[in-house]
């Protein structure tokens, strides 16, 4: 005879149920947990805006509405432009090093592994301390920022690769896939705009000479980063047979990184209103890419080196 609960049902019947609803349990919160919208990945705003000011190729040329100073309607002093944050501070810190460079190359003397160190943290504060500011700009000005960030990220690891290559020569592995993204990325955006710019007839024949310096600098980088790619002990094996091949290294480097800041300082210029239109656009072409060229491989042409 089976015994029953005091509510009369039996208790092999009650043990049962309570079995089946605890089996359920876990599958409700199975089908709620199914129930939970999946969550999109978020792309971060600055990837977001490297594409977009890459795709824009419409805006028309910065060249034709010079900025100034609204109340004088004339171009602003150099002097009233904010020097004091950290950004400004690393501008003219990197003004004074290259000065220096300039000297020691003319003395034919090779650069301290403290001078490329004190340059890669210049260079590096040049660049992160910008990046807050420059959304606000055209897209070609943020196509030249991203794409100069990008080889300046790969200067910054040659030089250190060149420095002292049992701790940074494979950087130039990673840091070499972002200069060539950023090469392609620059060209891309430059070519297409300048088609544009002659199909609308408004094309500026004097940006040829500094578009083609730019990629003939940047075809010998490739050359030489693919060097380097293709045989992982580099150090091992070159300097053995050009001795100042880290020293060429180094001060091309450093010269690079120079002419990519000053051709970014030409364009704040620009934005503040005190250097614009032609005049901006001569003295960039002229001294971020041709003279300090010109002063690097004068300087430099006796050394045992190749480059690339």
């Amino acid at each position: 005879m089976s015994t029953a609960s005091a509510s009369g049902r039996p208790a092999s019947r009650r043990d049962s149920s309570r079995a089946t609803a605890s089996a359920r349990a876990p599958s409700s919160t199975i089908v709620r947990e199914l129930d939970v919208t999946p969550r999109t990945l978020e792309v971060p705003e600055e990837i977001q805006d490297i594409a977009a000011a890459g795709a824009d190729t419409k805006t028309p040329h910065w060249s034709d509405v010079p900025v100034v100073d609204v109340r004088t309607n004339k171009a602003r002093p150099i002097e009233k432009m904010v020097w004091k944050d950290l950004h400004g501070k690393a501008c003219i810190a990197s003004g004074a090093l290259f000065l220096f460079e300039l000297g020691r190359f003319i003395a034919g003397q090779p650069p301290s592994d403290a001078e490329c160190y004190i340059a890669a943290v210049i260079y590096a504060i040049i660049y992160s301390t910008r990046f807050d500011g420059i959304r606000k700009l055209a897209p070609h000005f943020r196509v030249t920022f991203y794409a100069t960030t990008g080889w300046t990220f790969y200067y910054i690891a040659h030089l250190l690769a060149a420095t002292n290559p049992a701790i940074f020569a494979h950087s130039v592995y990673p840091a070499g896939i972002v200069m060539l993204a950023s090469t392609i990325y620059f060209y891309k955006h430059w070519l297409e705009r300048m088609w544009r710019h002659f199909v609308e007839d408004r094309f500026r024949p004097y940006y040829v000479p500094g578009l083609a310096g730019l990629m003939y600098f940047h075809s010998l980088d490739l050359v030489d980063m693919f060097n380097q790619w293709l045989d992982p002990l580099y150090w091992d094996h070159v300097p053995q047979l050009l001795p100042d091949q880290a020293w060429t290294i180094q001060d091309v480097r450093l010269t690079g990184l120079f002419m990519s800041s000053m051709a970014l300082f030409m364009i704040t210029l620009h934005n503040k209103g005190v250097l614009t239109g032609a005049g901006n656009t001569l003295i960039t072409v002229l001294f971020t890419i041709f003279v300090p060229a010109f002063i690097l491989t004068g300087t430099h042409m006796n050394l045992q080196a190749s480059f690339p």
